[in-house]
C-alpha cells in the first residue's frame, strides 16, 4: 500500500492506536481544558446544551430534575474531558478510555456549537476574514476526530456470535 495510518487503527478487540500530530493532539488538550474550566459557571449560556433543559414547561419539575441530575452530570462530564485531556498525547488507547473521547469530543463541540449558534444540517458561508473562522475550522476538525471515534469503537464493538 501507499503506507498511510488510518487516524485510530484497532489493534485488537479493546486496544487502539492513535495517529494524531502534536498540534492535533495540543489543540484536543487545550479545548478539553477550556470546558473544564467553563464547567465552574453554572450560569454560563455556552453550556446550555450540555446540560439540556429536562422539563421547560414547567419550572418546579425542572428544578427536581436539574436537583436529580445536574451534579451527576457535571462530575461526569468534569472527569471526561480531564481524562481526554490526560490522554491526549497517548498513543495507544484502551476502549473506556476511547469511548469517553467520544463523550468529551462531542461535549466539546456542543459548547463550540452553542457559541457559534450551529443549526442542525446547516454551514453558513464563511469568509475568509471572518472572525469566527477558527472556532469553525475547530467545530470541523472536532466533527471529523469524533466520526473517527465512533467509526472506531463500531468497527471493532463485539457482536453476538463472535
Amino acid at each position: 500500500m501507499f503506507g498511510f495510518r488510518r487516524t485510530i487503527q484497532t489493534k485488537g478487540p479493546d486496544r487502539f492506536a492513535v495517529n494524531l500530530g502534536e498540534e492535533e493532539r495540543s489543540v484536543l488538550r487545550a479545548v478539553c481544558e477550556d470546558v473544564v474550566a467553563a464547567l465552574d459557571d453554572d450560569a454560563n449560556p455556552l453550556l446550555r446544551r450540555v446540560f439540556p433543559v429536562g422539563h421547560a414547561s414547567d419550572p418546579e419539575i425542572e428544578a427536581q430534575y436539574r436537583a436529580l441530575v445536574h451534579s451527576d452530570l457535571l462530575r461526569t462530564r468534569r472527569e471526561i474531558l480531564t481524562r481526554v485531556g490526560e490522554t491526549a498525547f497517548d498513543t495507544e488507547l484502551d476502549r473506556v478510555t476511547l469511548d469517553r473521547w467520544m463523550i468529551g469530543i462531542n461535549t466539546v463541540r456542543l459548547v463550540l456549537g452553542t457559541r457559534l449558534d450551529v443549526i442542525e444540517n446547516h454551514m453558513p458561508e464563511i469568509d475568509h476574514d471572518d472572525p469566527d473562522l477558527p472556532a469553525w475550522a475547530l467545530y470541523e476538525f472536532l466533527g471529523w476526530l469524533l466520526e473517527i471515534v465512533i467509526q472506531a469503537l463500531s468497527d471493532s464493538a463485539p457482536t453476538a456470535g463472535r
